[in-house]
């Protein structure tokens, strides 16, 4: 598939006509309408970019006391010890803290209900049991249907289980695990640099198109057979098909790319596993890959997994990982806080920052991508060591194309965390007055972070 500009003619475009009964044909000179000139991309147009949204997880939260940043006298932000690598970035940052998962009565399922009960505004009954959508999907498909991938899901730990985004609460979506099957499905498989050939659509596509018609020919069929209940279950699954439908249908249409978009280099094989070298290698190409498919319009929805709900991260040549070093490491008396557990949080950090640079650098209209973006970023619990849900650290990045400011400092009391699920979702343009569930239902939206 060709990118880049509205389809030039063809300079072998030829003038066709008849003469004492015999066809001609007259060449044409060098028109400017035979270049795909950047022009025509829309380059010296003014272009409006669009909103994009995405979710940054990481796992076993921080240490109190030495994450959340300090507001100082002049109004700056002054970074903790575990959150000092997000100096460089904090101009792009909000800091939520002190929103709780109420959980009702049901049981602290370790490692799951806080993320669970931020992510869908349900405390889960069961472990490992999600009872609804999680809100991000919700945001895909609001701003994701005109873009060849509603979403992309990517895990920096060569996991597809570390995934925590839910269509319904029986559909998983599940993550990509490589930046070369981010590349694959991106980039390798039939975009051009700008100025490339003639747009022609993948025939693969269209044969895939003609199939999905074909079985949806026989839909009447079918329901002519079936009972109430079995109908509306085939109305379900062809409300996905038709999802399908319509996003290869995007792929047979010549895309209008961004100035902004370029094509990265193939990043080549990589090693994956829950090892810190390798993960942060993963995950900033990862990084930058999305950053380019956000640029190239070919998505406008995201969720990226730095490391595991129950972190499995070690370092190379030790035995012992994140997880266990929250429940084995004794406190340091001299610094009050388990020391090699905080070097991991500060890991943790190091990947968002890295992320949100990523972003950033990519000049995009008068700003930058990361302007256009709300990426909403948080963990499974607040001290790992308690596995408390109350107080989960979350933070938000960039601008929202105006939506958003940055630089706040946010110190709820305790409030719902179903608040920040509500707030993304106004913030993406849905009409959700109130979301959540229970004690966790909430129609007060985080208006401190709001431009």
């Amino acid at each position: 598939m060709t990118i880049g500009r509205r389809k030039p003619m063809s300079r072998r475009a030829l003038l066709r006509g008849a003469f004492h009964g015999s066809a001609i044909a007259v060449g044409l000179p060098w028109l400017e309408a035979m270049v795909p000139t950047a022009s025509a991309a829309g380059a010296s147009t003014a272009y409006k970019a669009p909103l994009r949204f995405g979710t940054w997880f990481w796992g076993l939260g921080v240490t109190p006391g030495v994450w959340t940043p300090e507001r100082l006298e002049d109004g700056a932000l002054q970074m903790a010890a575990e959150s000092a690598p997000l100096e460089a970035v904090k101009e792009h940052l909000n800091f939520l803290t002190g929103f709780d998962a109420i959980l009702d009565g049901k049981p602290n399922h370790v490692h799951v209900s806080g993320s669970f009960s931020l992510r869908s505004g349900i405390a889960p009954r069961n472990f490992g049991k999600m009872e609804g959508p999680t809100f991000e999907t919700l945001i895909a498909d609001q701003l994701g249907g005109r873009t060849r991938f509603k979403t992309l899901d990517m895990s920096a730990t060569g996991n597809p289980a570390d995934g925590y985004s839910y269509r319904s609460a029986q559909v998983r979506n599940t993550p990509d695990t490589s930046p070369m099957a981010i590349y694959d499905r991106v980039f390798a498989g039939g975009l051009t640099q700008k100025g490339e050939g003639e747009f022609v659509p993948d025939p693969k596509t269209l044969s895939r198109l003609s199939v999905l018609s074909a079985v949806t020919d026989q839909r009447k069929g079918l329901e002519s057979r079936l009972g109430q209940e079995d109908r509306h279950r085939l109305d379900q699954y062809f409300t996905s098909v038709r999802e399908v439908e319509q996003q290869l249908e995007l792929e047979t249409e010549e895309p209008v790319i961004p100035p902004s978009c370029h094509m990265p280099q193939n990043p080549g094989e990589t090693e994956a596993n829950y090892a810190l070298e390798n993960v942060h290698t993963n995950h900033e190409l990862m990084a930058k890959l999305l950053a380019l498919s956000l640029a190239c319009d070919q998505t406008r929805n995201f969720n990226m997994v730095f490391s595991n709900s129950a972190s499995s991260l070690h370092r190379s040549g030790e035995a012992s990982s994140h997880h266990l070093y929250t429940h084995e490491e004794f406190t340091d008396h001299e610094a009050g806080i388990q020391v090699e557990t905080s070097k991991f949080v500060v890991e943790n950090m190091k990947g968002f920052a890295t992320f949100v640079k990523a972003l950033a650098d990519i000049p995009e209209a008068d700003g930058t991508l990361l302007d256009n973006c709300l990426v909403f970023a948080h963990s499974d619990t607040s001290w790992a060591k308690i596995h408390a849900v109350q107080g989960i650290p979350m933070m938000t990045a960039g601008r929202a194309g105006g939506r958003v400011k940055t630089g706040e400092l946010v110190v709820a009391n305790g409030d719902p965390i179903t608040r920040a699920g509500l707030t993304m979702q106004q913030m993406a343009g849905m009409a959700v007055e109130q979301w959540g569930d229970g004690s966790m239902q909430t129609s007060s939206p985080i208006t401190q972070i709001l431009a």
